[in-house]
């Protein structure tokens, strides 16, 4: 077994410290470092052996060690006490986001279309120049060297929109210079980066791979959810032994991230890290208790491992104080931490939400010139923004709110089983293969939720006019969109952004239509209300909201944006319409929407984990009385204990329900289920 198959609580102190002043990191101390790491009480610790400054905490022979450590190994030694701690040691590197590479190899720079190689403190190299693959390959070498179990490559990304001169030489042809989401020149521009950087990484991991028998190696993935920009493809996944990456957002990026880890992870548990501070911009505000054991416990949920971040201070000390709260926290979260490792739980689900990274593009950027992108991104985060992920998020937020466990499927996945009802959001890229597939689930009774114009490109781009599942839809591009704002059936519920206009099959039943504003939403002198854009006089003939069958099951189509839009007008009305095709998979009394409802399955074994996580916006949280479950679920138990406590929760059964009530559940509750021999 391999130690992340095992290791479910894991650390990271970050150790991005300048060697500018000559105090910093004199006091580090290896030992400390592990007592420290013994004292959390987690199973692995992954150490810097390079950070973003490109200084190395081992003598290197190609690059810059900390001038401070004046030749000491800090890294071999906190690794090797590390491994006599019974902690399993991983190392981190970072590429792309390097500075001594950028520096050393100025002819290496990833460069803008305006001429920029870095951002404030950070400088860029591009993963298409030989000279910064060779450098990184031969401090890989150097880090392998070393008794580690794995290796964690960072910032496997594109910083910026790279034209340098192997970009260009790569391509083969002129790079765009506008963005335009609807241009295959432009798409095919974007495969071109995202295959890039994959190439990259599958480059550096065969490489550690061959170095190092039997090393784990893993990519940076939290840009998965940040569209674009960065250039994140399947590609990443398949050159990681597991999904990886830090996210600082709230709970329900969270809740959707672990489901997305887990669905592109090649193989299991996922590790999802989360800082201590509130963002990794601030050095001392700590997170509470509660936030992080809740961050755990989802983490748990959904069948990951939970990972930990700390920052080392300048002069290389750690706050013990923090590593004692950990320990404890460890220590509250042990019985979730057993059972998840000890059944090796995956998670089960009727629903799933199709996410095709192909598809997480900024439609609001077309017919931007990329210098005008350049000049105005200070900061990348500001061109992260997609419209899929948006809307994924708030299907998500949406299913959570009715107890409905779901999970995310993925363009790499063949075959839908389990499944009974699958989202496809804004899915405009889609190639012959997904369209196949999702075409083969719905003729064979499942049912589809799409929305927007998915399935009107393929994924270079090309489009016939109409959308490829049309036949599916049961509706066809009219080659028109609406105005920037409209409003669905009678209930008049807004959203922004254009939409589709189509017209629908003789045997498509139109459940709602589209209504417009008399005026254009931008025009100064021409209006019904000088605030806002109000619905029209009259409806259009527009359908807004649309229901046909297919083969032996269903689609069931929505113009407009309205599940990304996170508001109660527009969630009232999507739990009323769409209630009657979503299975019905527990009714609950006395739990609130905003608690978490997860279903695992344990692997080779007869036993599920129901787990309930009460995270809330206002902390500490209010614990929750008489929890009242009522599973429709076609699993017999034969024994139901609570994992906080092992005692045994009485049950009952009736007309196919399988009826629970808890008398309190304060941060989470995990209910182990065994299932009964037929």
């Amino acid at each position: 077994m391999k130690w992340f198959e095992k290791c479910y609580s894991r650390l990271l102190i970050d150790n991005h410290i300048t060697d500018q002043r000559p105090e910093y990191m004199s006091r580090f101390s290896p030992e400390e470092y592990v007592r420290m790491v013994k004292l959390s009480g987690v199973e692995s610790s992954m150490v810097y052996a390079c950070d973003h400054n490109g200084n190395c905490y081992y003598p290197t022979q190609c690059g810059h060690q900390h001038a401070n450590l004046h030749g000491r190994d800090i890294f071999g030694e906190t690794t090797r006490l590390l491994r006599q701690a019974g902690v399993a040691p991983i190392a981190y590197y970072t590429v792309t986001f390097n500075n001594d590479c950028a520096r050393r190899f100025p002819q290496a720079a990833a460069r803008s279309c305006s001429g920029k190689t870095h951002e404030g403190r950070y400088h860029f190299t591009c993963p298409n120049q030989p000279e910064a693959v060779a450098f990184y390959e031969r401090q890989i070498a150097e880090v392998l060297k070393y008794d580690v179990d794995g290796i964690f490559i960072d910032m496997t990304f594109w910083p910026l929109v790279c034209c340098c001169d192997a970009c260009r030489r790569k391509f083969g042809r002129a790079i765009p210079t506008t963005i335009d989401w609807r241009n295959p020149k432009w798409v095919a521009f974007q495969r071109f980066r995202e295959e890039s950087m994959a190439e990259f990484a599958e480059k550096l991991t065969a490489f550690a791979r061959a170095t190092k028998s039997g090393v784990t190696v893993t990519h940076q993935f939290s840009p998965v959810l940040h569209g674009w920009y960065l250039g994140q493809s399947t590609g990443i996944a398949e050159a990681s032994d597991y999904a990886s990456g830090d996210f600082y957002g709230e709970k329900l990026q969270q809740r959707f991230g672990a489901k997305v880890f887990e669905a592109f992870s090649s193989r299991q548990p996922f590790e999802f890290m989360t800082s201590r501070c509130v963002n990794l911009r601030d050095h001392t505000s700590s997170k509470s208790d509660e936030e992080l054991l809740l961050s755990a416990l989802t983490t748990l949920a959904n069948g990951g491992a939970y990972f930990f971040i700390d920052a080392i201070n300048p002069d290389g000390t750690l706050l013990e104080s923090f590593y004692q709260r950990l320990g404890k926290l460890n220590q509250r979260l042990e019985p979730f931490r057993k059972i998840v490792a000890s059944l090796q739980a995956r998670l089960q689900a009727e629903v799933g939400l199709y996410f095709s990274l192909n598809c997480c593009v900024n439609q609001d950027l077309d017919g931007m010139p990329l210098a005008e992108l350049d000049a105005e991104s200070s900061s990348n985060m500001s061109v992260r923004r997609n419209a899929v992920c948006e809307e994924l998020m708030g299907t998500a937020e949406l299913l959570t709110q009715l107890h409905i466990p779901y999970r995310v499927i993925t363009e790499r996945q063949e075959e839908y089983s389990g499944l009974k009802v699958l989202f496809l959001n804004q899915a405009l890229y889609l190639n012959e293969n997904e369209c196949a597939r999702i075409r083969q689930f719905v003729q064979e009774g499942g049912t589809l939720i799409a929305t927007g114009a998915s399935s009107f490109y393929d994924v270079q781009g090309i489009t016939t006019g109409d959308f490829a599942l049309a036949e599916v839809l049961g509706v066809h591009y009219s080659g028109e969109d609406s105005p920037g704002i409209t409003y669905t059936g009678d209930e008049l519920v807004s959203a922004d952004g254009m939409v589709p206009l189509v017209t629908a099959d003789a045997d498509t039943q139109v459940k709602a239509i589209l209504t417009f504003p008399d005026f254009p939403v931008n025009d100064s002198e021409h209006y019904a209300s000088i605030h806002s854009n109000p619905p029209g006089l009259k409806h259009s003939s527009s359908p807004a909201f649309t229901v046909h069958p297919y083969g032996r099951g269903k689609c069931v189509w929505l113009a407009a944006p309205l599940l990304r839009i996170r508001q109660y007008s527009q969630q009232a009305y999507l739990r009323r319409i769409l209630g009657e095709f979503l299975p019905a998979f527990v009714e609950t009394e006395n739990l609130p929407g905003s608690a978490e409802l997860t279903l695992l399955k344990a692997k080779g074994e007869a036993k599920y984990l129901l787990c309930l996580v009460n995270a809330q916006n206002e902390l500490p949280v209010i614990p929750l009385h008489q929890v009242k479950l009522k599973l429709h679920w076609d699993v017999m138990p034969r024994a139901i204990h609570c994992v906080s406590s092992g005692k045994a929760v009485p049950f009952t059964q009736q007309d196919g329900m399988t009826e629970i009530t808890l008398e309190q559940i304060d941060e989470t509750e995990f209910l182990c289920i065994e299932e009964a021999a037929n």
